[in-house]
């Protein structure tokens, strides 16, 4: 998996990727020892479930495939009141 330029979608786009810190943690046990998956120098990578590897938040395969939208699209509200 390498990073592409310009890809508008990547990794942190993916259903397979998870970058919260106990998944990161949890997949790399000996972590811990080290510090903590809360770390700065992660940025937004994380692991990738279906390869089963630390992968960067831009990088890109041929399986990605792009989760559907947690919040539901707003339009604004005509009436507004205080």
């Amino acid at each position: 998996m390498m990073p592409r330029q310009g890809a508008n979608d990547g990794c942190r786009e993916c259903v397979h990727f998870d970058n919260g810190a106990a998944a990161v943690e949890a997949a790399l046990p000996g972590l811990k020892s080290l510090g903590s998956a809360h770390a700065a120098v992660r940025a937004e990578d994380g692991i990738c479930a279906l390869h089963a590897r630390y992968v960067a938040a831009s990088s890109t395969c041929g399986a990605s495939r792009r989760r559907a939208s947690l919040t539901p699209e707003r339009s604004p509200s005509a009436k507004c009141d205080p």
